[in-house]
């Protein structure tokens, strides 16, 4: 259905369309009922925007070819009267004259043999009163066995012989049913995969990680990801518990095997680092960025102007304070007289590339809500 073309955009690719058509969209609502409007609305405007190539996959899919049937091509039918040929018709007259066939072979078959049995007679036992009523009588007496013999030696002189079932079992296939069957069979395998691959969800949680990675939280979820991993091998190390010895003869080198010490978790050594970065990174940074939020504007809904916020927390406010507080907490030493220098240090070095490694983050998430205002716009 051509909805589904509208399905795998964007929502912001989906707005932007809105805009070109001539319709207004709320960006704040859902993606399915942006949907479900501009596909009503593309429905009443086909004829003007038809013409426009932004919607020519849309209008491609709701094309259905229609292929009109042939008369021609249905069997025993033919173009001018349309009449049905009658195929028992003709096999009736084929068998009438085999049969006319056939009496007149027997019949011919029983003079000659009447013929022969009256002149023997006539050399033993003198003439024979009537030829004609004797060969009647003979052929009237002899039809009934004389028939089947003749119809039996005419139909093997003419019907060729056909293959026994056993002999038909016996007979290798060609290489084009051999190549036929492996097609088919090959076919059947592709298409029960496809179906299992779309009915397990795959396709519609790819779809979906990819919408989520192709936006400002996206790209700021991973770089925090990133932290809280790059932290957490710092505050929680692994403590090696035993070995696993490799195959002699095979080359296989031997494997240590390691688990996280949970036992951290109760002391200071954990607490103090990961409330730091917790404040610096999280907490402080999306304080600032709920109150001074740019993405508040006004919108109409019902009649009357409503203020909406894109983002809860702004992207752009976030990753500005997080950036200033990691200069100066990680890279000036400033504690404002509650921060220990040492926990400041530990979790500056846990980072993937110190306190730098978080500024370069920071700095490629306003990059990208720059853009994103941009586009939108």
């Amino acid at each position: 259905m051509s909805t589904s073309w509208l399905q795998r955009q964007r929502k912001q690719t989906l707005i932007d369309l809105s805009s070109e058509a001539g319709l207004q969209q709320v960006e704040d609502a859902r993606k399915d009922e942006i949907v479900d409007a501009l596909d009503t609305y593309l429905q009443q405007h086909v004829t003007r925007l038809s013409r426009n190539n932004l919607f020519e996959p849309y209008y491609a899919v709701r094309r259905t070819p229609f292929k009109v049937r042939s008369s021609s091509a249905m069997p025993g039918v033919t173009s001018d009267d349309g009449e049905v040929k009658s195929v028992v018709r003709g096999r009736g007259r084929r068998a009438t004259r085999v049969k006319e066939e056939l009496e007149f072979v027997t019949r011919q078959d029983v003079q000659d043999a009447c013929g022969e049995a009256n002149l023997h007679h006539s050399q033993h036992y003198g003439p024979v009163s009537s030829p004609v009523a004797t060969s009647s009588r003979t052929v009237a007496t002899t039809s009934t066995t004389v028939v089947p013999s003749a119809t039996s030696s005419l139909l093997t002189k003419r019907t060729p012989g056909r293959p026994s079932k056993r002999e038909s079992q016996i007979l290798p296939p060609s290489p084009a049913d051999v190549a036929n069957l492996a097609e088919y069979e090959t076919n059947q395998v592709y298409a029960g995969l496809n179906d299992m691959y779309s009915v397990s969800g795959i396709p519609e949680s790819i779809d979906n990680v990819r919408d989520i990675c192709s936006s400002v939280t996206g790209v700021q979820m991973a770089f925090l990801l990133l932290e809280a991993i790059a932290l957490s091998r710092e505050v929680i190390p692994w403590v090696y518990a035993f070995e696993i010895a490799g195959i002699r003869g095979y080359g296989m080198p031997t494997i240590a095997v390691y688990y996280p010490d949970l036992f951290k978790l109760l002391t200071s050594d954990f607490w103090l680092p990961t409330l730091l970065w917790s404040a610096t990174s999280l907490l402080i940074p999306s304080l600032f960025a709920y109150f001074f939020n740019l993405t508040i504007r006004e919108v109409k809904r019902h009649g009357a102007l409503v203020s909406v916020a894109r983002y809860t927390v702004d992207p752009l406010t976030f990753n500005i304070v997080k950036a200033l507080l990691t200069w100066m907490v990680y890279g000036k030493g400033i504690g404002f007289g509650i921060i220990d220098p040492f926990t400041a240090i530990t979790a500056s070095n846990a980072m993937f590339g110190g306190y730098n490694g978080v500024l370069i983050g920071c700095y490629v998430c306003i990059v990208a809500s720059v853009y994103e205002a941009a586009q939108r716009n």
